[in-house]
């Protein structure tokens, strides 16, 4: 799995589909590995492989932003908008939902990755001068 470059400029004119969400959920699974890097978190539920004819909004809209929020609520990340975790049938989904789920991803990426790059050196392989 690779990270994919969100969209995070939605605006009122966008329409959000399935491939939108499969870019999500692919990096939702990219946060959770590096997040596994530095602690141990429950295996999240992920789902890339919508398409036109299985596309489940309400249920995969609660999924991944508890998802989400289960990666980012160890973290006070400027930024960060708080998910929301209520979604009902027929509730409107605008570009500021797209918005935050895009956004609050890439913000958790952007930390972890910076961190794991560190990790690397500091945890793993040396510490000081010495190689361990």
């Amino acid at each position: 799995m690779k990270w994919m470059p969100p969209k995070i400029d939605w605006s009122k004119d966008d329409y959000y589909n399935f491939e939108d969400l499969n870019r999500v959920e692919n990096n939702t699974e990219v946060v959770e590995e590096l997040v596994k890097l530095f602690e141990t978190i429950p295996k999240l539920e992920i789902i890339k492989d919508r398409d036109i004819l299985s596309i489940e909004f309400a249920d995969s809209l609660n999924r991944i932003e508890n998802n989400i929020d289960i990666l980012g609520k160890r973290r006070e990340l400027p930024g960060w908008i708080p998910n929301k975790l209520d979604w009902e049938y027929n509730q409107k989904f605008s570009y500021v939902d797209a918005n935050r789920l895009e956004r609050n991803l890439k913000i958790l990426y952007e930390y972890y990755k910076k961190n794991s790059s560190m990790f690397k050196y500091c945890g793993m392989s040396t510490c000081g001068e010495e190689v361990i």
